[in-house]
């Protein structure tokens, strides 16, 4: 076997023990930063055929672990950000652009771009027609200024906006990727978020006075307090809380996931509260597609901060997950929570999120 790239000598270097696939996508990655490293006449070189990289695949099968050892051993400016924080900054800056919006979008990009030549966007999906058209849009201008842009996602991108009646609106995105990209497909067999097994009691079931009693001794043992129940507002909408105080947020799942809320109120929430505990979640609930699409970004969110989630579910939360449609971000959900679980998860410093451009 060739020597290891860089990339891959530093996951072996801290005993990370890479399989084929990723030992595959490692090399594959900084062989890419290596061709768009700076250097003579740069950037009046003659672009290269791929200025980016796709990784997909199931959950839990290394890419952003892949995506983020990138961007540590990167030696030339780079942003890392999640997709729903994306959203969340693209958005916001159309509002306030008004009337410019047709000129903030390659503006912006050009702005990333004079800022950053790696460009890392992880959890990517399209289930938007408007999103679809936004994300073609801003990826030309990156790839068109020789941005390094590295995307991860459980769909290949073939199947990205999978809602047959809206696919067509994905067709340039799709092409896009498949043109300019490196297409990683991570297809390990195992998920390694289960690799380690829980540090002790984060989901509780069932529901009732006895589960909340032994969800406050937990809390209090974890050294977070709980205060009374308050009215607090996200997004600029208020909603009751079962409790709170400044370092932890309990609601219970109807208000939290079954009413007018998005990924923004649970960007918001990450950005105020370590902890996050939801109660009451019912069967019923989680089988209504608007209550699990909100858990999942929940879930997503809290993830990706290295943040503290707690439950409290009629029956344990896997099993009741299983019983839904199983979809891929389903899976992703399952694979998050078990990592989420974990002591070294626990012992993770929470991470703070940058803007889309400074």
């Amino acid at each position: 076997m060739a020597e290891p790239s860089a990339l891959a000598r530093r996951f072996i270097d801290r005993g990370v023990a890479l399989d084929p696939g990723q030992r595959r996508a490692a090399d594959a990655l900084d062989a890419l930063r290596l061709q768009t490293r700076p250097g003579p006449g740069w950037p009046l070189l003659r672009p290269p055929p791929q200025t980016g990289a796709y990784l997909w695949g199931e959950p839990g099968r290394g890419k952003t672990m892949l995506m983020d050892g990138l961007f540590s051993l990167s030696d030339a400016p780079a942003q890392r950000i999640h997709y729903h924080q994306f959203l969340r900054d693209l958005h916001r800056g159309l509002a306030q652009a008004g009337g410019e919006q047709a000129n903030y979008l390659p503006a912006l990009a050009r702005r990333v771009a004079a800022q950053s030549r790696l460009f890392c966007l992880d959890e990517f999906h399209l289930h938007d027609i408007a999103d679809a058209i936004l994300m073609e849009r801003f990826l030309t201008v990156l790839l068109e200024e020789r941005v390094l842009v590295i995307l991860t996602s459980n769909y290949a991108p073939e199947q990205l906006l999978p809602d047959p009646q809206l696919h067509r609106y994905a067709l340039r995105v799709i092409a896009l990727i498949q043109r300019h990209m490196r297409v990683l497909h991570l297809d390990g067999d195992r998920d390694y978020r289960y690799r380690e097994a829980a540090a002790g009691e984060h989901y509780l079931h069932p529901c009732g006075t006895d589960a909340e009693q032994r969800l406050r001794r937990l809390l209090q043992e974890q050294g977070r307090s709980v205060g009374p129940a308050a009215a607090v507002s996200l997004s600029g909408r208020p909603l009751s809380a079962r409790a709170q105080s400044p370092d932890c947020v309990w609601f219970d799942f109807e208000t939290l996931c079954l009413g007018p809320r998005s990924h923004l109120d649970y960007l918001e929430m990450s950005e105020r509260w370590h902890t996050v505990v939801v109660s009451d979640i019912a069967q019923a609930q989680l089988n209504k597609a608007d209550g699990l699409r909100r858990f999942i970004w929940l879930v997503d969110v809290l993830y990706d901060r290295r943040q503290r989630l707690l439950l409290i579910s009629e029956r344990p939360i896997e099993t009741m997950l299983r019983e839904v449609t199983l979809s891929a971000d389903t899976h992703r959900t399952l694979s998050r929570l078990a990592e989420m679980q974990s002591a070294s998860f626990a012992a993770a410093a929470p991470i703070e999120m940058s803007p889309l451009c400074q």
